[in-house]
């Protein structure tokens, strides 16, 4: 009887037939992946000072066309977008580092970011003597604003020279210099401020918040070409001074502007206890973070800072990112796959989870119509109840009313692969990306369990898969369990992804997420 079952063919529902007897198998082939927790644990984030070498992350043995070709598609992704760049105070005293660093802005001018720019004097004021803090802040006696006043002024100026320098070529020649620089525009006029007031008992002076954002104003410089530089000098209508912390500004700034990014570059870094760099987090994780780092100044900083980005992420900035100010890292973070800092990504996943038995019946309604159509193959309701309490599926839900779905298994016979199917969403919710949520979400879950290989089989959706890093495959390159229940009559295209790192899927998302916003403006204007 086992011999008999060996040379069986079965179709894809596990059906098999041998000898004219024909037994029905809840499971096709494959088996669920273990749930995970799309999370990091966040109490094995520490924070370290970076040492102000000037040494680069980049690699020099990759070639120009290498660098070229992996950069392109984030090239196209940052192109007309706008970008917040906060400085950290130390980071002006480092010199060639510094002039390092406008290097990276000015090289993110010529590629077609529009950049608005931040300068912290945080550091030079400290200098210049004493200064009572409440709750973080500084309070501003006249001392204090005068301080601010020409520390400002010294940091504008520093950046306007810095970014006077024309871009040097390669070869360091001095005819290899660009032209002279990008123009940087600086005024009294980009936000406004009021006093923070009275906090515990302490009457801040001077001390400053952001009150509104003259975006008409900026974004008409930033579409001139300009750079435009934002200091801790912010004004009211009556024409008082104060001073706003700059992170502040930055975090305001960035979302008021609809920029896709607020990049903080800072002298700190996270990592985690084996000493690895933290490579991407959740916007939940950075909550997390701050409840989980204690009360050293550096952590006080870090929390500052991570709390800065949930702010901004909320108020639409798609990422935000903690990048250390060695020559490159600005540009390896944005233009790379494995990027030099920390990612801060909002959550797209919201709403998605494993099906329950409770959402047999939707997912049933979701897909009859491409089972009646021929887009997807007919799942019995039995199979499909079975797979569902196996924790094979994923729901993406609204009220929690499933609004899409999908499939996603792991061949026993080779744990480094699995399948995505029965990939569907609500025809009212199309073009919105709750696709490409569900997908990169699965994606994700296969990451974590050490997937590389993600195959897909579709008769209807090729250029859909072939546009989200899915190379088409032959029949051989299928698992040995999936080739003994793939449908002959139905053939199916075969589809592969490589799934390499969370930072891929990280660019992936931010990617189809813009896509759909460019898609959906223009079908609104039409």
């Amino acid at each position: 009887m086992v011999m008999v079952l060996r040379l069986a063919r079965r179709d894809c529902f596990g059906v098999v037939r041998s000898r004219g007897v024909v037994v029905r198998r809840a499971h096709s082939f494959g088996a669920p992946l273990p749930g995970v927790e799309l999370r990091c644990n966040t109490s094995d984030i520490s924070v370290a000072s970076l040492v102000a070498e000037e040494t680069s992350p980049y690699h020099a043995g990759s070639s120009i066309v290498e660098l070229l070709r992996g950069s392109a598609p984030y090239i196209e992704l940052h192109q007309k977008s706008i970008v917040v760049i906060h400085v950290a105070s130390e980071i002006a005293e480092t010199g060639e580092l510094f002039q390092s660093l406008m290097d990276d802005v000015a090289t993110l001018h010529v590629l077609g970011v529009k950049v608005a720019l931040v300068a912290s004097v945080r550091y030079q004021v400290d200098t210049r003597g004493e200064t009572r803090r409440v709750r973080g802040r500084r309070v501003t006696g006249p001392a204090e604003l005068a301080a601010v006043q020409i520390e400002s002024g010294v940091a504008r100026s520093r950046v306007e020279a810095a970014l006077s320098r024309g871009l040097l070529s390669s070869s360091g020649s001095a005819h290899g210099r660009s032209r002279v620089g990008v123009d940087v525009v600086s005024g009294n006029g980009f936000y406004t401020a009021r006093p923070v007031g009275v906090v515990d008992g302490v009457d801040l002076g001077a001390t400053g918040t952001v009150r509104n954002v003259d975006t008409g104003k900026i974004q008409r410089h930033l579409d001139d070409g300009e750079i435009v530089l934002l200091t801790a000098l912010g004004y009211s209508a009556s024409g008082e001074t104060f001073n706003v912390q700059t992170e502040e500004v930055a975090a305001k700034a960035a979302p008021a502007l609809g920029a896709s990014k607020l990049v903080f570059v800072t002298p700190v870094d996270l990592v985690f206890r084996s000493g690895r760099r933290v490579p991407s987090l959740r916007v939940d994780d950075a909550k997390r973070l701050v409840s989980d780092l204690g009360d050293k100044p550096q952590e006080r900083y870090v929390k500052d800072l991570c709390e800065k980005c949930v702010e901004a992420l909320a108020g639409g900035v798609v990422r935000a990112h903690l990048v250390p100010p060695t020559p490159g890292a600005l540009l390896l973070e944005l233009y790379t796959r494995d990027g030099a800092g920390t990612l801060i990504a909002s959550d797209i996943y919201e709403g998605i989870r494993a099906a329950t038995p409770n959402d047999i019946t939707r997912i049933l309604k979701l897909i009859k119509p491409l089972e009646t159509d021929g887009t997807l193959v007919k799942r019995p309701r039995d199979t499909l109840e079975a797979d569902i309490a196996a924790g094979c599926y994923y729901v993406l839900a609204r009220d929690d009313r499933p609004i899409a779905c999908a499939m996603l298994k792991r061949f026993l016979g080779q744990a480094d692969a699995a399948e995505l199917g029965c990939l569907v969403v609500d025809a009212q919710y199309r073009r919105q990306s709750k696709a490409d949520a569900l997908l990169s979400y699965c994606e994700r879950v296969a990451l974590a369990n050490n997937v590389t290989d993600l195959f897909a089989l579709s008769t209807a959706t090729m250029q859909w898969f072939l546009e989200r890093g899915f190379d088409e495959v032959d029949f051989d390159d299928l698992p040995d369990e999936r080739q003994h229940v793939y449908d002959d009559n139905r053939k199916p295209k075969i589809y592969r992804k490589r799934l390499v790192c969370d930072r891929e899927v990280d660019f992936e998302d931010a990617f189809w997420t813009k896509r759909s916003s460019v898609v959906n403006s223009v079908a609104k204007v039409s």
